[in-house]
């Protein structure tokens, strides 16, 4: 396994963009509405059209050309779950592998799987973990989130184990993984690194709505 490179900065871990981009146009709009007509009246109509603002701020980062990202994941346990997640329009992800393509690929060899991964994690700006019961630990997702660190791109996790698999429904909430990969100072990789857990109600939605959010933040934020 390839050398875990030093972090260059602290991560920023304040990931409420939405109530951030929001709350500010909010008390501008206050104060500029107090100024413009003095009183009450002022700074409520200024606080309705500074936050009508800033919600439209918002929509529009969600509105931005997809950025292409790379998912990893236990293939075994949670590939019809990942397919999913993939059917998210505002994310441009790596092409979905086959069972049997997968399989294939492995008996080929340590070196074909890298090159697999190499080539597909080329011209990714952001690697996201989706994080079922036993992703933590496996060897592949292991080598793909520190290959990610190593070549300075964006990473975050998010735990999809309230997705459901047409086959076996949910399953228990995972190990966050970057717990378990450690730099020389002894810090985990999950202090620099973001993790999502949705919503267990509506998974797929938190998901769908938050995700494009998520990852530019990951993408502005990133400690590697």
């Amino acid at each position: 396994m390839s050398k875990l490179k030093a972090p260059k900065k602290e991560f920023n871990k304040d990931t409420d963009n939405f109530t951030v981009k929001t709350a500010i146009p909010v008390v501008v709009g206050a104060i500029a509405g107090n100024l413009i007509f003095p009183g009450i009246g002022g700074i409520v109509g200024g606080s309705i059209i500074g936050g009508l603002t800033g919600i439209s701020s918002n929509n529009k980062d969600k509105k931005m050309a997809k950025t292409p990202v790379f998912y990893s994941f236990h293939f075994g346990n949670d590939v019809m779950r990942v397919q999913q997640i993939r059917n998210i329009g505002s994310i441009e992800g790596n092409a979905p592998t086959t069972p049997n393509e997968w399989e294939t690929l492995k008996r080929t060899g340590k070196k074909s799987v890298e090159n697999w991964i190499d080539q597909n994690m080329k011209y990714k700006r952001c690697i996201i973990v989706l994080i079922g019961s036993e992703t933590a630990g496996r060897p592949w997702v292991e080598h793909e989130i520190i290959k990610a660190w190593n070549d300075g791109k964006a990473i975050l996790g998010i735990h999809i184990h309230n997705i459901k698999c047409p086959r076996n429904g949910t399953s228990r909430k995972g190990k966050n993984p970057f717990d378990q990969i450690k730099f020389a100072n002894g810090k985990k990789m999950s202090d620099y690194v973001p993790c999502y857990d949705p919503s267990s109600i509506n998974a797929y939605g938190d998901i769908a709505e938050n995700m494009s959010n998520w990852i530019s933040h990951a993408i502005s934020n990133k400690a590697n």
